[in-house]
């Protein structure tokens, strides 16, 4: 269970100064602005790449691919999703993150998503979606392997994360809770099955927010005694079942931001059904240095490669 005062830290938390403190693993990748391709540590980083389009505002992602990578060889893809309270940051802060994966022989994607409160639950969801097509058609154009595909995102992209994670076996009305699409849209066709989620301090449940608290209303909307509904549908542990992608959660044990019983809420649930998650827990290390911490990094490359078969 989350604990309210500390869940409402993350509404003030000041992510991009944060981020930005890299440790010399996880160097946050810099080029010039009219630079659209660059090479680094092994990898061709190409930038702000169009995944969408929502209005007159172009959602724009990185492509980080192994530059020694055999022609035509299909990889797989991992779409990378950042933090921020769900209403700051942007992909240049899990640059580190995305450069290690294309190191050990898959092509990350970094992507920006829209923020709250200009664009509210579940604006971020569906922008997560988009993602996942937009990686699929570039199948051909990037070599990926569309059956192999995964999704990293810490904190509140954490949360993202474990909401495709547990929503691949929901009937369509429950899924549809979480959109702003209609049950008739085409793209619901579109949407790759994810074979694997690492979700580092993840909120993944809100069902015990007190009821009139406004903390999160600039995220869900209301509180949660106006939308229950809402607040259930934000909670990737109401969806726990037997069919959940597995997810390999990463937790600092002191983290104030994000308490970690709130990810073990969601792994304690999906153990019970018998997926086949995994819960890591970084020894007296808080939020923000979970994020930094080679066991993090580990956890990330480890899980991938054995649920996406990396380096073959």
């Amino acid at each position: 269970m989350v604990a309210p005062r500390t869940m409402l830290r993350l509404i003030f938390w000041l992510v991009p100064v944060t981020f930005a403190l890299a440790s010399p693993g996880f160097a946050v990748i810099t080029a010039a602005e009219d630079v659209e391709t660059t090479e680094i540590k092994r990898v061709r980083v190409t930038r702000d790449q169009i995944y969408a389009a929502e209005g007159d505002a172009p959602l724009h992602c990185d492509i980080y691919e192994p530059a020694d990578r055999v022609a035509g060889k299909a990889l797989p893809a991992v779409v990378v999703v950042h933090g921020g309270a769900w209403a700051s940051g942007n992909k240049r802060v899990v640059a580190g993150y995305a450069t290690q994966l294309a190191q050990a022989g898959a092509i990350a994607v970094a992507i920006n998503y829209r923020h709250a409160p200009a664009a509210k639950f579940p604006a971020q969801v569906d922008d997560l979606r988009r993602a996942l097509i937009w990686v699929t058609d570039q199948q051909q154009t990037l070599a990926i392997d569309v059956k192999r595909i995964g999704i990293f995102g810490y904190s509140a992209g954490g949360h993202l994360a474990c909401l495709i994670a547990t929503l691949v076996d929901e009937p369509i009305d429950r899924v549809l809770t979480t959109s702003n699409w209609a049950a008739d849209d085409s793209r619901w066709k579109k949407i790759p099955r994810v074979r694997a989620v690492v979700a580092g301090g993840p909120p993944c449940d809100f069902s015990d927010w007190p009821p009139d608290n406004m903390g999160l209303a600039y995220f869900l909307g209301g509180s949660r005694s106006e939308l229950p509904q809402v607040y259930e549908a934000a909670s990737p542990t109401s969806f726990a079942s037997a069919g959940d992608c597995p997810i390999a959660f990463v937790h600092g044990e002191r983290d104030a931001i994000v308490p970690i019983a709130s990810s073990r809420s969601l792994y304690d649930a999906q153990r019970s059904f018998g997926v086949e998650s995994e819960f890591t827990m970084v020894e007296k290390q808080g939020h923000m240095v979970t994020f930094l911490h080679p066991q993090t990094n580990a956890t990330l490359l480890e899980f991938m490669r054995q649920r996406l078969l990396l380096d073959e």
